[in-house]
């Protein structure tokens, strides 16, 4: 669940990614080529955490769906080493994300409800979450290995400067660094693609997408 960011003047929260009240035609467009923007928000837990995160990250849903949040949403979950738990949310353009966040601010009750959850999460982590965006680079992606956000069982992830480690999905961040997506169906594909992207590489599983109705 994607909280806490600098974008929101509210200080805390974006619902498990931050997105609000999209059109259909943009989201179903943006469901079927890799995002313009990603928003990258990453819980880091304690091994003990894990069960209780799960607990609020299904509770974020529910109020999500009950409380018109619009926008779909991907959670994943590391599948070894320490535990974390990674949120992502798409978006199109910059202007997107700003009317996005007028929208959310607008949307008193699933403010005040995720920032709840957010509070009762703080005792499951092991170190302050991290929030960052990062653009589209088309010209480093393998057209072949496109991710499409939602699709996949599992997922590599590894960040890097240069050129990327093998095909994927490539993003940029703010300081210039890289983050490589690919995604399969297998965790032993994923496992051995995680060894040849190098020791930064990790493997996670979809947790779940959410689709809103």
């Amino acid at each position: 669940m994607s909280r806490v960011s600098k974008l929101w003047g509210c200080g805390k929260v974006l619902c498990p990614s931050l997105v609000l009240i999209l059109g259909i035609n943009l989201a179903a467009r943006a469901q079927n080529r890799p995002p313009q923007i990603v928003e990258v928000y990453r819980d880091y837990l304690k091994p003990e955490g894990v069960a209780a995160n799960r607990k609020l990250e299904n509770r974020a849903e529910q109020l999500c769906r009950t409380l018109n949040f619009t926008h779909p949403y991907l959670t994943i979950e590391s599948t070894f080493g320490p535990p974390e738990m990674w949120y992502f949310n798409g978006f199109e353009s910059q202007a997107e994300v700003e009317k996005l966040r007028r929208e959310y601010q607008q949307n008193s009750r699933l403010m005040a409800a995720l920032n709840d959850i957010v509070q009762r999460k703080v005792l499951l982590k092991r170190a302050e979450s991290t929030d960052e965006f990062a653009r589209y680079r088309p010209d480093l992606s393998d057209g072949d290995h496109q991710w499409i956000m939602g699709r996949g069982r599992f997922l590599v992830l590894t960040f890097f400067k240069g050129d990327p480690p093998l095909p994927g999905t490539v993003f940029e961040m703010k300081d210039g660094s890289r983050m490589l997506v690919r995604t399969t169906q297998m965790a032993a594909e994923a496992r051995a693609l995680a060894a040849s992207a190098g020791p930064n590489a990790k493997v996670f599983r979809s947790y779940f997408y959410f689709r809103p109705k």
